[in-house]
């Protein structure tokens, strides 16, 4: 579900927090995902495992604050800018096949955090 925003984006999503518009949204978002970033960063360990389990979890940190659907697979297909995210009703699929060839080829340890 989406409504109607009063800037060229045309809608944003309904939020926890009540914003309407674009650029508010936007520094939510990027605010959350900075916090996200230094909070995994600071828990990463040489053996941390990237799984879309993971990836879930950094997702629900990041925006928990702003959006009940954080930290899960959405059921709703959205663009952003144009640009059309995968559609939702592959999306456990498409995250399964990211996990198989992509993230478990990844190092199971690494030498440092960077």
């Amino acid at each position: 579900m989406k409504y109607n925003s009063s800037n060229s984006q045309g809608e944003i999503l309904p939020n926890l927090l009540g914003l309407q518009t674009a650029k508010d949204v936007n520094e939510s978002e990027f605010e959350g995902f900075l916090r996200a970033e230094i909070y995994f960063t600071e828990k990463l360990t040489p053996r941390t495992k990237f799984t879309v389990k993971y990836i879930l979890r950094l997702h629900k940190e990041a925006l928990k604050h702003l959006y009940s659907f954080a930290g899960k697979l959405r059921d709703v297909n959205l663009s952003k800018g144009g640009f059309p995210f995968a559609a939702a009703k592959f999306l456990p699929e498409t995250m399964a096949a990211f996990e198989e060839e992509i993230l478990s080829g990844l190092k199971k340890i690494y030498e440092n955090k960077e």
